[in-house]
């Protein structure tokens, strides 16, 4: 069981750096759908666009995974944030 939370942000007016949150939405997904998120073809796909991407790893209970996934769009306006959390159907 994966549960993404995804951060929709947009860049706060007359500022450089500072983003503002719109939309948070939280939801389980299954392993395939994690796997179509992060795969390496779709984050090379976004970056050749002219987006930024970047990823985080840490080790989880289902090993060596990515944890936060850092989108940002080519005109750097935009950004989504997704927060993945890995965890047994038991729990």
């Amino acid at each position: 069981m994966i549960t993404c939370t995804t951060q929709k942000q947009v860049k706060k007016e007359n500022t450089k750096t500072v983003f503002i949150t719109i939309e948070e939405t939280t939801e389980t997904i299954s392993k395939e759908q994690y796997n179509n998120l992060i795969c390496a073809d779709t984050l090379r796909f976004f970056r050749r666009l002219g987006g930024s991407e970047s990823v985080t790893r840490e080790y989880t209970c289902d090993g060596y995974n990515i944890t936060k996934s850092i989108s940002t769009s080519p005109d750097k306006e935009a950004r989504t944030i997704r927060v993945f959390k890995f965890g047994s159907e038991n729990v």
